[in-house]
C-alpha cells in the first residue's frame, strides 16, 4: 500500500544526475568542437562587437569581437552569421 523503499528514490536521483552529467559533457564537447571549427574557418558567431578606435574616418568602420577578437566590417560580421551554419554543415561540424 505504501512505498517505503527510500533506496529506490535515491537510486533514481543518482541515475538522473549521472545521465544529466553525461549529457552536459557531450554538449560541452560539441560546443568546444563548434568553437574550434569557427576559429579555424574565421567565423565569428558572437556578434558582440565594438568599434576599433584607430580606424580612419575615410574607410569603412571596423569592429572587433569582444570574445574571439576578430576584426572586420559590420557587413562581414553579418555575412559570417548568415553563412556560418551552411559552412559548418559542409565541413561536417554540424
Amino acid at each position: 500500500m505504501f512505498d517505503d523503499d527510500f533506496g529506490t528514490e535515491v537510486e533514481a536521483i543518482e541515475a538522473a544526475t549521472r545521465d544529466a552529467d553525461l549529457e552536459q559533457t557531450a554538449l560541452d564537447a560539441a560546443g568546444d568542437a563548434l568553437h574550434h571549427a569557427c576559429i579555424q574557418m574565421g567565423i565569428c558567431l558572437h556578434g558582440v562587437v565594438r568599434v576599433v578606435k584607430e580606424t580612419p574616418a575615410t574607410t569603412p568602420r571596423r569592429f572587433r569581437c569582444r570574445f574571439c577578437r576578430k576584426v572586420a566590417t559590420q557587413p562581414q560580421f553579418d555575412a559570417d552569421r548568415e553563412s556560418a551554419y551552411t559552412r559548418l554543415e559542409e565541413a561536417g561540424v554540424l
